[in-house]
């Protein structure tokens, strides 16, 4: 039985599990809950080892907001110790500091080469997550990190009636598009989709995954029915956007899930680093990172939060 952590700043409510990753499992703000949670959630059990495959992964996942990391993506062909979306996305973290707003903890690869910090805090309506990783090893090492940011549960409700979550991103990104495993398709010179299948996105769209490469403002806001979703990052030159509106009819989603990922991360695609292209973490180096998500009403047709 998972052990979580919660965190309680006024009406902000945090739940973060350790043992799984140390998944940010509940997001709540006056009792509204903002990210997506599994139906199969109440089943997922902490993993005494990490999930080799896709489908492992997903049926010990519950949702929520977690780290993809020392990679992301499939395990490499010439990887001692498969893991999906990388080891630390499912095992236990450490936990080093507990405060009434914060929680900080760590994470160390199976061979002590890749160590990673990660700080949660929360103050009102806003939570971030703060993540250095170090290379101990005396090797260059190839690295993917992305934030599982998975947005769902009563924040996606309002698509069930006929509501459009509307995107606002970086105008000067590149769209790249992928196919559902994360790989970028052939380029033709142009999306093959309209601009507003990027930006407007319904229950009549089937199940899509694209990259915004290179964005110059690292900002996406989601509107759905008058809420706003912000998320903010820095130290990560790309973002990762997954749209799942109960259209996958495969086990064990069965037309069941709700989920718009909004995901930084190294790598404009879903395959990972490697070792031919990286990106890559210097013997000795450490980096850095921060993500943060807000939620607010909109009010003028802002996506500034009221005063």
């Amino acid at each position: 039985m998972a052990t979580s952590v919660t965190l309680l700043v006024g009406d902000s409510q945090l739940e973060i599990i350790p043992q799984e990753g140390a998944v940010l499992a509940n997001f709540r703000i006056n009792k509204v809950s903002f990210l997506a949670q599994t139906p199969w959630s109440d089943s997922v059990q902490p993993s005494p080892v990490p999930a080799a495959d896709e489908s492992s992964w997903v049926e010990n996942w519950r949702g929520g907001w977690q780290l993809c990391a020392p990679n992301t993506g499939s395990a490499t062909e010439q990887s001692a110790e498969p893991a999906f979306h990388g080891a630390a996305s499912q095992t236990d973290w450490a936990i080093t500091e507990v405060n009434n707003d914060s929680l900080g903890l760590n994470w160390l690869d199976s061979r002590g080469e890749i160590e990673l910090s990660r700080r949660w805090s929360v103050s009102a309506g806003v939570v971030t997550a703060e993540t250095t990783a170090t290379n101990h090893s005396a090797n260059t090492k190839a690295v993917g990190f992305a934030e599982h940011l998975i947005l769902g549960s009563d924040f996606l409700q309002p698509l069930k009636n006929g509501a459009v979550a509307n995107l606002s991103f970086c105008p000067s990104a590149t769209i790249v598009e992928l196919d559902y495993s994360g790989a970028p398709l052939k380029a033709t010179g142009k999306p093959s989709l309209p601009a507003s299948q990027f930006s407007q996105l319904t229950m009549q769209q089937h199940a899509k995954v694209f990259a915004l490469a290179n964005s110059k403002n690292k900002s996406i806001s989601v509107e759905v029915a008058g809420w706003v979703a912000r998320i903010d990052w820095e130290g990560l030159s790309h973002a990762l956007i997954w749209q799942e509106f109960a259209t996958s009819t495969d086990s064990p989603w069965n037309n069941q899930v709700y989920a718009l990922g909004i995901e930084p991360t190294n790598v404009p695609h879903g395959l990972g680093a490697n070792d031919s292209v990286g990106p890559f973490l210097a013997a000795g180096e450490t980096i850095s990172w921060k993500t943060s998500l807000q939620f607010f009403r909109k009010v003028d047709d802002s996506l500034e939060p009221a005063a």
